[in-house]
């Protein structure tokens, strides 16, 4: 395995010397900057794993070489690690918005240093499901083994904090015990595809957002005709609901996106819009090389495997997004025959999640947005078949149906 590269830019010759010894005897190669001014050649030809930056250093500082690495032609997608002698909770924040995916205090010692470089570098992404099925929630002995609860994916990324999730589906009611019983105090993201029931109902039993202390930031596709906060509180009017947002004790801020990208807790993300009626996302994150997406509530176009037609801008753009991710959890709510009957619903079949899955070069696919009529048993017939599909062609795909509870680890 090839030795690492960590780029380190500090005008203080003893946090230099400091760094460079402990990194260096730890097995990393290390390339030292006393300024920025050569900042973006010494990338360029370096190609460093991990840039660790300080804020205060004479000419430009480094929350605005942060900011340029991440937004330059040729962007930075590696961990970026800014330190400060000064403890302002400000400067931390704003290096996290800038594009910084931690923030060292000075002084430091060796532990604390490799044990935060050696997290980033790991490049871990841990997706748990905690709501896989689609529509409505269901409860029957039927459909226990896959789960009932609408749409939540916890998402865990190495060397950083912040948690994120996709959707607040009934799942976030399980996920907010779960978060609970860990004790502490939470910081995190709530992505929303969209907001049809399905994707919000359980924000008004998301436990953690009760509780003084805690933060979180609700970010979703800008709507035409009402903002998140009035989306959001809108379904825990007291005509539908005993409790107001309002009653939220955490501290609660608003964030609308569209196709494009945005840095969330210092974590790269990209947004591309589904198709599905309303305006909906589909979420791309990326950590180091690995990359993980989330395209639930997606139809695939009709006559997508065709050349040509009406289909074909569609499917290149999908293609582009999608293309050799570690990870793609694709709408898959209904069956070929199925889809037929509920063109224009906005849900694709399990047959196509899975061959764009295979053209798109995905390394794991998992089928999510369970129809609230497929049994345990029906969806484990359509595994087996996807899997038959797979072996047949000689493909590499590892190819799932995702089920409550489970853990992948990216």
């Amino acid at each position: 395995m090839a030795t690492e590269t960590i780029l380190l830019v500090d005008d203080d010759p003893f946090i230099r010397q400091l760094c460079r010894d402990i990194l260096e005897s730890a097995g990393y190669k290390t390339v030292i900057l006393a300024d920025g001014s050569n900042l973006h050649a010494t990338v360029a030809a370096a190609a460093p794993s991990l840039i660790l930056l300080d804020i205060m250093m004479p000419g430009i500082d480094g929350l605005t070489l942060c900011r340029q690495l991440r937004t330059g032609l040729r962007p930075f997608r590696g961990p970026i690690i800014v330190f400060s002698a000064k403890h302002y909770r400000a400067d931390k924040q704003l290096a996290i918005e800038v594009g910084a995916n931690a923030f060292l205090e000075k002084p430091f010692g060796p532990d604390r240093l490799l044990s935060l470089v050696r997290d980033f570098l790991a490049r871990k992404i841990s997706v748990r499901f905690w709501g896989v099925r689609g529509s409505i929630a269901t409860a029957s002995r039927d459909t226990v083994g896959y789960g009932g609860n609408t749409p939540c994916v916890e998402v865990r990324v190495s060397g950083v904090d912040d948690i994120f999730i996709w959707d607040g589906g009934t799942g976030l009611r399980e996920l907010g015990r779960s978060l609970r019983l860990l004790g502490g105090n939470i910081k995190g993201y709530l992505c929303f595809s969209h907001f049809h029931w399905d994707h919000i109902q359980g924000l008004p039993f998301f436990e953690p957002a009760y509780i003084a202390g805690n933060d979180f930031t609700l970010v979703g596709p800008a709507q035409p005709t009402a903002d998140l906060l009035q989306i959001l509180s809108g379904q825990m009017a007291s005509v539908y609901f005993p409790v107001g947002l309002e009653q939220f004790g955490a501290a609660l801020s608003f964030q609308e996106i569209g196709e494009g990208i945005v840095t969330l807790g210092g974590v790269h993300f990209d947004t591309l819009s589904s198709l599905h009626p309303g305006r909906a996302l589909i979420y791309r994150l990326s950590h180091g090389d690995k990359r993980v997406i989330y395209a639930t509530d997606n139809e695939l176009p009709k006559d997508w495997k065709t050349t040509g037609g009406a289909a074909a801008h569609e499917l290149d753009r999908f293609l582009r997004f999608f293309q050799g991710a570690d990870l793609l959890i694709h709408d898959a709510q209904y069956t070929p025959e199925e889809l037929e009957r509920k063109r224009g619903w906005g849900h694709s079949s399990w047959l196509d999640a899975l061959d764009i899955a295979i053209a798109a070069g995905i390394k794991n696919v998992q089928f999510f947005h369970h129809d609230p009529d497929h049994s345990d048993n029906f969806l484990d017939e359509i595994r087996e078949s996807a899997q038959q599909r797979v072996a047949a062609s000689g493909g590499t795909i590892t190819c799932g149906v995702a089920r409550e509870g489970d853990l992948l680890v990216i």
